[in-house]
């Protein structure tokens, strides 16, 4: 199994979150943890960058559901990334793709996609 990782970097007054591997239920709790720490400044946009995931389950979907709704909540955006086509797929089966808010990369955000030191 590829143990799922995180990376968070704070970029022009948003929260980017990368993953890393795979996120089942077995990261669940792990993954929670990391999207607390993440909203717990209450960024603006929190960008949620899937590109690193290998496979994601219906925990993992869930999370970034709440995760949405919390943002909403809060008045503030959480974009998603995609990851590759088996990650994203999950979120076209369940007809996310038009309620969540996917962007192609942080450019759309005004904020630089090049990893920072």
């Amino acid at each position: 199994m590829n143990r799922l990782n995180f990376r968070t970097e704070q970029r022009d007054g948003a929260t980017v979150l990368e993953l890393q591997g795979e996120m089942d239920i077995s990261e669940g709790d792990r993954f929670q943890q990391e999207l607390f720490t993440a909203e717990r400044e209450e960024p603006p946009v929190l960008v949620l960058d899937l590109r690193g995931l290998t496979f994601l389950d219906s925990t993992g979907l869930r999370m970034v559901l709440e995760a949405d709704s919390r943002a909403r909540k809060a008045n503030r955006r959480l974009a998603i990334i995609p990851g590759p086509e088996v990650v994203h797929r999950v979120f076209l089966i369940a007809m996310l793709d038009k309620r969540l808010d996917f962007i192609d990369d942080l450019s759309v955000l005004g904020l630089d996609d090049a990893d920072q030191a």
